[in-house]
């Protein structure tokens, strides 16, 4: 389904000249071994870091815009530690058997790590969200004040299943069906959290079975077949999923990042800033940026490049 596997198959974008150096690296989150690519700029003395965290599905160092976006952040004078997702790259563990809140904490053993680190400034050291990223973030921000600041990337601010149920609609249209179709799919969306919720495979079924036989058939067919299939693993653990009480609690400096145009994407961008503002203004947060950047969808890519507006939004707040 489009929505588990955002962004996986981008083309190489080039890399900029410059002296950075790379190492592979590995840390430990409990019981597992995770692992990642660390940039480091060529200076000496003690930097601010940051930890990139992947978005949804199957997603490591190699995904073309985590890399780009991480490249991006190291050039801005930051040491940057790329993570390859858990059971992906070199990373152990398995995403579909973890929640928003296991990746976390992951994400603060990243975070941990860095601490560790001798080119670094352990009390400047956060955490950059990209996509389902920008969920994992405010929770770990929430739970730990050793992250100093945090950079959500197209991360909706509504539930999972909200934002689910928007991005199938857009799936949808983009297919070129018709208002009829785009009901038939959102039905079954309906239907599919709630199987993923109380296990009654029968309703879910049926309503899969008939989708197949409307002109919805193409979008339907994406939708898990079985009653086995390893999406509902993870579908159970990240279904009732709010980023919202997170933000309430988060006292770092944020800067929130989305494309205007991914509103017809993956992310409801207006409902997202709306909920955004009000969860700060409830708050009393003085020290977040929200930036919507006209003309750019999900990824701020265009011919394999970062938008410009997107690396001087990005560079200006870093700096």
């Amino acid at each position: 389904m489009k929505w588990i596997t955002l962004l996986l198959a981008l083309p190489p974008l080039q890399d900029a000249s410059t002296d950075l150096r790379s190492e592979d690296v590995r840390f430990p989150a409990g019981a597992l071994e995770l692992a990642g690519e660390l940039l480091l700029p060529p200076v000496e003395w003690e930097l601010p870091a940051a930890v990139v965290l992947q978005g949804s599905g199957k997603s490591d160092r190699t995904n073309g815009w985590s890399a780009a976006i991480a490249r991006t952040l190291a050039e801005q004078g930051l040491v940057v530690l790329l993570t390859d997702k858990r059971g992906c790259g070199q990373s152990a563990g398995d995403w579909r058997q973890a929640g928003i809140e296991d990746l976390a904490e992951d994400a603060l053993a990243a975070v941990r790590y860095l601490q560790g680190r001798q080119e670094v400034d352990g009390d400047r050291i956060g955490l950059v969200g990209l996509s389902q990223g920008g969920w994992v973030a405010p929770v770990a921000a929430a739970r730990s004040r050793d992250v100093a600041f945090v950079i959500d990337v197209s991360g909706a601010a509504t539930s999972f299943a909200e934002q689910v149920l928007h991005e199938m609609r857009n799936t949808t249209r983009e297919a070129g069906l018709d208002a009829a179709a785009e009901e038939v799919v959102a039905g079954l969306n309906v239907a599919c959290a709630r199987f993923a919720l109380n296990s009654e495979w029968e309703p879910y079924s049926r309503a899969r079975e008939a989708g197949l036989a409307t002109a919805a058939r193409q979008v339907v067919a994406g939708f898990p077949e079985r009653s086995d299939d390893p999406t509902w693993s993870f579908l159970r653990r990240v279904m009732t999923f709010d980023p919202l009480p997170y933000w309430t609690v988060v006292e770092q400096p944020t800067l929130v990042l989305y494309g205007e145009d991914d509103e017809h994407e993956n992310v409801p961008v207006a409902e997202s800033v709306r909920r955004l503002e009000f969860a700060f203004a409830l708050s009393g947060k003085q020290n977040a940026t929200i930036t919507v950047i006209p003309g750019a969808g999900h990824a701020f890519l265009a011919d394999g490049a970062l938008l410009p507006a997107f690396v001087e939004a990005l560079a200006d707040w870093v700096e």
